[in-house]
């Protein structure tokens, strides 16, 4: 079963262009509402590597490295 958030970053995946990684956006907006970062990034690490196209996987991969941060500490 796919994770929520997975859902959500597929959405956005959709509606992304080349001026705001959506992903990003809604990654940072679900960080506002107080999700842990940690899980984000392990949502958007996940979902970088099953990826078949390559432009999507940069964009969520981009995404990925703004939170990655948050997998140091554990």
């Amino acid at each position: 079963m796919a994770h929520p958030f997975e859902k959500m970053f597929d959405k956005a995946l959709k509606t992304n262009n080349d001026f705001d990684n959506e992903v990003l956006i809604v990654a940072k907006k679900l960080q506002a509402k107080g999700y842990s970062g940690v899980e984000i990034a392990q949502v958007l690490l996940k979902l970088s590597k099953s990826l078949i196209d390559k432009k999507e996987a940069e964009i969520v991969t981009e995404a990925f490295e703004e939170f990655a941060h948050y997998l140091e500490d554990d």
